[in-house]
């Protein structure tokens, strides 16, 4: 009987990237990880910008944590049945709706003091651009989180990887309210 050889155990933390990279699973998304932080620090940016109450700060983080527990990349949906699978998804545009109204809502205190002095032109032009920002960047976020769920996967565990983007997320939260505030006094 002819013994194998002995295999070296698997490193274990960061060093476990590099080991799972040369297995042929790809480079960590690095990258993909620094867009999620920025896009969500943008939104911390500017829920704290705007003089808003405290209550779309749990409608945004509750919102960014749905969205990190649904996974809704198309790799970690396919590992679920039809009606998972879409439950999931519908987990994920209900966190990145909850994301958007959190925006709208921060945003819709921009205005003027004088009522008198509002041009209805103006102003119906302004609440588009701003309802339009308010719906695109959570939904730019929430595709850019999924992709860079799937992009993780390889690495780790769905637990493990909607983890690490649920600290990510809540890290960016954080670093835009923390960088409004400084803005704003």
């Amino acid at each position: 009987m002819a013994s194998s050889p002995r295999q070296p155990p698997k490193p274990r933390g960061w060093r476990r990237f590099r080991y799972q990279a040369a297995q042929g699973k790809g480079r960590f998304p690095w990258g993909w990880l620094a867009v999620v932080l920025l896009l969500h620090l943008s939104i911390g940016l500017l829920l704290m910008a705007f003089p808003a109450p405290v209550w779309i700060w749990y409608l945004a983080v509750g919102g960014v944590v749905l969205q990190a527990i649904a996974l809704a990349g198309p790799k970690a949906l396919g590992r679920f049945r039809w009606w998972s699978a879409n439950a999931l998804a519908l987990v994920a545009i209900l966190g990145a709706g909850l994301v958007a109204v959190a925006l709208g809502v921060s945003m819709g205190f921009v205005g003027t003091a004088n009522l008198e002095d509002v041009d209805v032109q103006s102003t119906a032009f302004e609440v588009l651009r701003v309802g339009f920002l308010a719906i695109l960047v959570p939904a730019m976020s929430g595709i850019i989180a999924a992709e860079t769920g799937d992009r993780l996967l390889p690495f780790s565990n769905r637990w493990r990887t909607s983890l690490l983007l649920a600290v990510i997320c809540l890290a960016g939260l954080g670093l835009g309210a923390a960088i409004g505030l400084l803005v704003v006094e």
